[in-house]
């Protein structure tokens, strides 16, 4: 099952959509998913004269329109369907119409037509991050369809989301598993984090929470970073059941919940387009990712994904 929020959503859905030709097979592989990032990301994150003069440079309406991005997911995964994926997903939005966590399900699309969308759809669903991209409704077609955002505002890290789904499994096999049973890796999207004195933080009002300090403002880092650890603490606790409290290294270190994260040396914008500071950064940081991480990697990357109901055999040395 892959599991993903807004940019890991539109990871999980590029990962599991079938390629017409060959349908047991992904349309595009990790290497040209990338592309989306390098080639497609000036385009998504760019601004006219104009658009800045109408919103005030964003502030009051959201910086960008979803037309590139539409534009992009459709060029790179086509219109299939998520009842048509290749894997159960769950990709996450927020229902800001009923005020509520909105889940794009394989399993649900596969017994309801209202649930069954394009996988563009909960592309941009998933993707509509609050100051960044306006809502988009869900089904479009419907004046009455319900207004999603970005799935970060309550599951910047889905890994709890996943979790849950797994184990409410009551009827598709496997059904009824227990928390032992689960295999879960999760991979982050790198972090970089200030911290702040209480001689700072004491002295915010509603002005200095919002605005920017190295690219984003505190009031966002700080619920998005927040809610990020705490699912991380939640599922090594869950999974990995730690003798007493772990020490940070410890967390998600195994040996059923493992958390690939990197820390980055700089601040990066979410919606930073210049190639010559993300676009270099970012595959070095993966690069450092890898390499403290290899053991884990080449492991559940091998002949066996470590699950009790994998049909293959473990060598003895790897266990």
């Amino acid at each position: 099952m892959f599991a993903g929020t807004s940019t890991g959503g539109l990871v999980a859905l590029g990962l599991t959509t079938p390629d017409p030709r060959q349908r047991q097979r992904p349309l595009v592989s990790a290497a040209e998913l990338a592309l989306f990032y390098t080639k497609d990301g000036p385009a998504i994150f760019h601004r006219s004269f104009v658009q800045k003069l109408t919103t005030l440079r964003g502030l009051i309406g959201p910086k960008y329109q979803l037309g590139p991005l539409k534009e992009a997911v459709e060029r790179r995964l086509g219109h299939a369907t998520l009842d048509q994926a290749l894997r159960e997903l769950v990709v996450c939005a927020y229902d800001m119409t009923d005020r509520q966590p909105y889940f794009f399900k394989r399993w649900r699309a596969r017994e309801t037509v209202e649930r069954n969308q394009a996988i563009v759809e909960a592309a941009l669903a998933t993707s509509a991050a609050p100051t960044y991209f306006p809502s988009h409704r869900v089904p479009p077609d419907r004046a009455d369809g319900h207004a999603l955002v970005d799935g970060g505002v309550f599951a910047a890290n889905p890994t709890v989301a996943a979790i849950v789904e797994a184990l409410n499994r009551g009827e598709d096999e496997p059904a009824n598993l227990a928390p032992e049973e689960l295999l879960v890796v999760s991979i982050g999207t790198g972090v970089h984090e200030d911290g702040y004195s209480q001689g700072e933080v004491s002295g915010w009002g509603e002005l200095r929470w919002v605005l920017p300090k190295n690219h984003e403002a505190p009031i966002l880092s700080t619920v998005l970073g927040g809610a990020s650890d705490g699912a991380d603490y939640c599922a090594n606790t869950l999974l990995n059941r730690p003798q007493g409290p772990p020490a940070p290294d410890e967390v998600g270190r195994g040996p059923t919940y493992f958390r690939w994260q990197v820390r980055l040396t700089d601040s990066i914008a979410m919606d930073d387009p210049d190639q010559a500071k993300s676009g270099a950064a970012l595959p070095a940081a993966a690069k450092r990712l890898i390499g403290t991480r290899s053991a884990e990697i080449d492991l559940w990357s091998n002949d066996c994904c470590g699950s009790i109901h994998c049909r293959t055999t473990r060598p003895p040395d790897r266990l």
